[in-house]
C-alpha cells in the first residue's frame, strides 16, 4: 500500500510539473497570459564575461566570500530556479529545500579546492568556453563551462565550474555550484 501511495505521490507530482502548478486548463478556457519573470537574478551580473572576470578576481584575491557571493541565492534557487534546475524526476521529488542544502554542501567543499589550487597565483582573464548549453524555459544553462586564464605567460582551461545560469529575460548570470572533480 505504501508503494502505491508513493506511486501515486510520484505521478501526481510529475503532472503537476508538466502542467505548471498543478492545474489543468479546459480546452474552451482562454490561454493564460504568460509575462516573463524580468526581475534580475539577486547578485546577477550582465555577461559571461563580467562573471568570468569576478571569478578571477576572486580566486586571484583568494577571497571565498567573494566567490561564494557569485553563486545563485537560496530565494532565486528555491523560488525561480529550481524547475528549470532540477532536470530529474528524483530531483523533483527531493524538493527545492533539500537539493538546495545538498548542493551547498559539496559546492561549499569544491570552491575550497578551487582556492587551494588556484588561487593566489595572478591569473588573468582570458574567457569562458561553453560546455554543453540548455535551454530551459526562461534560462539558459551553460553546463560545465570551462574557465580560460593565461598564468605565467601561458594559457590555462580550468574545470572549476559546474552550470552557469542566464536568466534570459533579464540579461543576469549567476553560477550555480563550483565543481572541481568530475
Amino acid at each position: 500500500m505504501d508503494d502505491l501511495r508513493h506511486q501515486l505521490s510520484a505521478v501526481l507530482a510529475a503532472l503537476g510539473m508538466l502542467c505548471g502548478c498543478g492545474v489543468v486548463a479546459a480546452a474552451d478556457d482562454p490561454p493564460a497570459q504568460q509575462t516573463a519573470d524580468t526581475t534580475p537574478l539577486r547578485g546577477g551580473l550582465a555577461s559571461l564575461d563580467a562573471l568570468g572576470q569576478a571569478l578571477v578576481a576572486g580566486l586571484n584575491a583568494r577571497d571565498p566570500a567573494a566567490l561564494h557571493a557569485l553563486l545563485v541565492e537560496e530565494s532565486d534557487f528555491k523560488d525561480r530556479l529550481f524547475t528549470a534546475l532540477s532536470n530529474h524526476a528524483n530531483a523533483q521529488q527531493l524538493g527545492p529545500a533539500l537539493l538546495w542544502d545538498m548542493q551547498r554542501r559539496q559546492g561549499a567543499d569544491e570552491l575550497a579546492r578551487a582556492l587551494e589550487q588556484h588561487g593566489g597565483q595572478g591569473l588573468r582573464f582570458v574567457g569562458l568556453e561553453a560546455g554543453r548549453v540548455e535551454l530551459r524555459g526562461e534560462v539558459r544553462l551553460h553546463r560545465r563551462p570551462m574557465l580560460v586564464v593565461e598564468v605565467g605567460g601561458a594559457q590555462a582551461r580550468l574545470q572549476i565550474l559546474g552550470s552557469i545560469v542566464e536568466h534570459m529575460p533579464s540579461g543576469t548570470f549567476k553560477l550555480v555550484t563550483f565543481r572541481v572533480r568530475g
